[in-house]
């Protein structure tokens, strides 16, 4: 069958940018984090949508050709020739942590907007709901997916049924530096979050950062539910971490490290980038395509 691979960036990230490797580009540096890469984390993203799909023809691994482009956007130029006739889509949600001198960011927690993103899903599958779901998320992006899995879980009868597809559907999901157990002090969502918090005039979304720490209680139960039903349903994961990875989630599983800092871990350069082998080997594993 053919999947939908579903995007979902992480902590100040963006639908586009967090999965994007800009050629040539020095501010595509390995150390900075999105805010000091002349990226403008103030513009509001867009919603669940489809990309283009003018890749798609591709036949395989054969006519993988690196893009002619001055980037890599690699949901839309790199997965339809490893995932021919995948439908790929991409979420966007406000985790803005800070505005300088600026509006409040969005005030609702991790969990609510997995809630959104619950719906905003439920929405884009109306015509496809037959097609089995993987999930690529980065960093807070993960802690999203999991929180909207277990929603979707929830709804055994009802008006409200029709979520369950979700969970139903899913067969794997690809972590990208996603803090299972919080951010752990000193980690770059930790470090981002401190000094803001320190800066004049400037806004926090305390709820978010909140969440990511290690004192969530809220995440920790998230963690322990998380495991079970990864057994239960025989997903397949991969987590790579751009350190020392966490505790195995259960089920089948596989925790590799890439060579990148926390912000350019989920960006490749083509077909050819080291690190981007191991993410294609990920997909065609989950989603039987393994050669």
């Amino acid at each position: 069958a053919y999947h939908s691979v579903v995007f979902v960036h992480g902590f100040t990230g963006h639908p586009e940018r967090t999965w994007t490797h800009r050629k040539g580009d020095p501010r595509s540096c390995h150390q900075c984090p999105d805010a000091e890469r002349g990226q403008d984390t103030t513009e509001r993203p867009v919603k669940v949508r489809k990309l283009s799909r003018f890749l798609i023809s591709r036949s395989g691994p054969n006519d993988a050709r690196e893009p002619a482009y001055t980037s890599v956007y690699w949901p839309r130029d790199l997965v339809p020739t490893v995932l021919p006739g995948a439908r790929v889509l991409t979420y966007g949600y406000d985790t803005r942590v800070t505005h300088a001198f600026g509006p409040l960011g969005n005030k609702s927690s991790v969990y609510e907007m997995a809630w959104d993103f619950l719906v905003e899903l439920d929405a884009s599958r109306r015509s496809q709901e037959a097609r089995p779901l993987l999930f690529v998320a980065h960093s807070l992006g993960g802690i999203l997916v999991k929180e909207a899995l277990r929603r979707s879980a929830s709804f055994l009868s009802g008006r409200q049924f029709r979520f369950r597809s979700i969970f139903d559907s899913t067969v794997g999901v690809i972590f990208f530096g996603t803090p299972h157990g919080g951010a752990k002090p000193g980690g770059l969502p930790h470090r981002v979050a401190e000094k803001l918090l320190k800066a004049a005039g400037f806004s926090v979304n305390e709820q978010v950062v909140a969440t990511l720490l290690p004192s969530g209680e809220r995440l920790k139960e998230l963690r322990d539910e998380f495991g079970p039903v990864v057994n239960k349903q025989n997903w397949t994961i991969y987590s790579f971490q751009e350190a020392i990875g966490v505790r195995f989630l259960g089920g089948e599983k596989t925790k590799q490290h890439i060579q990148r800092d926390h912000m350019d871990m989920c960006r490749f350069a083509g077909f050819d980038d080291p690190e981007f082998k191991k993410v294609d080997a990920a997909l065609r594993h989950i989603t039987g395509l393994m050669q």
